[in-house]
């Protein structure tokens, strides 16, 4: 290997010379090169390597993008030229990529491979292989894409709008769609004391759903799934929620009062209850019935919304009640 060496012969008589140089590597001894013929024999001779440039040469399919499914194995080849003869390096993601298990790398003096086996999504990417000599360096980005089920939707999966039957989760599409369009997602939910799932909906094509039909009082656990052409990706799953609804019954009417008593009418008047329940009261039922008698009969036939009413058609003695109405307790 001689870059820029120079070779010096003396004792030579005064007469006319040339000098045959050949190159030798471990596969044998190469063509000679042959000097000019010079005079003065102490002159120094001196041999050169020609410098060209690395080259990297790949087949054609490596200049598209090389899609796999997942479990299937690859294989990047390249030939190099260029003298001296350059080193070569794979990269991915900025790092040299060296062999594990499943991948191997391998050089020859002027052919790399580069070979990965059983293949999952994140073995895809972009891998650089550079050549480099001092002359230059060149480089080739093989794209490698492996066909997969999609990554789990992007979470959290949101539970919002609980009632004691119902509830609607909302949640976002993969980061990860497995190289294929989404088709639809899927959606499961189980007991949080039983480990099977069951089936809420399936087919569906948008990011949130009402789902219906669960018990009061008892905790759940959902899940969504995402699904392309290559099958249902990986779960997302909901931290559990107990089916209930988030308000109750109101208190009753504070400090009722009977004013302006008349033969035949009276004016009843509250205040309002302490608690609502957790939400606005809509209207108060007001309702009577005989001192002696068992059934209370309502007063109003329309709503009434303010903190008194107006009983009429009192012909005898009434026992009065009024009770307060929200979204749970209907009048």
């Amino acid at each position: 290997d001689c870059q820029n060496s120079i070779l010096l012969f003396s004792d030579f008589p005064l007469q006319e010379i040339s000098v045959k140089i050949k190159a030798k590597n471990r596969y044998g001894v190469g063509p000679p090169i042959t000097s000019e013929a010079v005079v003065a024999p102490s002159d120094p001779i001196t041999c050169k390597d020609d410098i060209i440039e690395p080259r990297i040469m790949v087949d054609a399919i490596f200049k598209d993008v090389v899609l796999l499914k997942a479990g299937e194995s690859f294989r990047l080849d390249a030939d190099i030229a260029g003298q001296p003869i350059p080193s070569m390096v794979w990269t991915k993601n900025g790092k040299e990529v060296e062999n594990t298990m499943k991948l191997d790398v391998r050089f020859t003096e002027l052919t790399t491979t580069l070979t990965n086996k059983d293949s999952i999504r994140s073995d895809g990417g972009e891998f650089v292989l550079t050549a480099t000599n001092v002359g230059g360096f060149a480089k080739h980005i093989f794209n490698v894409k492996v066909l997969d089920r999609p990554g789990p939707p992007v979470g959290p999966l949101q539970v919002s709008n609980v009632t004691a039957d119902n509830c609607v989760l909302t949640w976002a599409p993969p980061a990860d769609d497995g190289g294929a369009k989404i088709e639809g997602y899927v959606i499961e939910k189980r007991e949080s004391s039983r480990l099977v799932w069951t089936n809420v909906a399936s087919d569906l094509q948008v990011t949130q759903h009402k789902v219906t039909k669960l018990l009061k009082g008892n905790e759940y656990i959902f899940r969504v799934i995402a699904l392309n052409k290559y099958g249902l990706g990986e779960a997302l799953e909901s931290e559990p929620t107990i089916a209930d609804n988030p308000y109750g019954i109101p208190d009753p009417p504070e400090n009722p009062e009977v004013t302006a008593i008349t033969k035949d009418s009276m004016v009843l008047m509250w205040q309002e209850p302490k608690s609502d329940g957790g939400t606005p009261i809509t209207n108060y039922n007001i309702e009577r019935k005989d001192r002696i008698g068992l059934r209370w009969v309502k007063c109003n036939k329309r709503k009434v919304k303010d903190l008194q009413f107006k009983a009429t058609g009192m012909d005898h003695c009434y026992t009065q009640r009024t009770s307060p109405c929200n979204l749970l307790h209907h009048c």
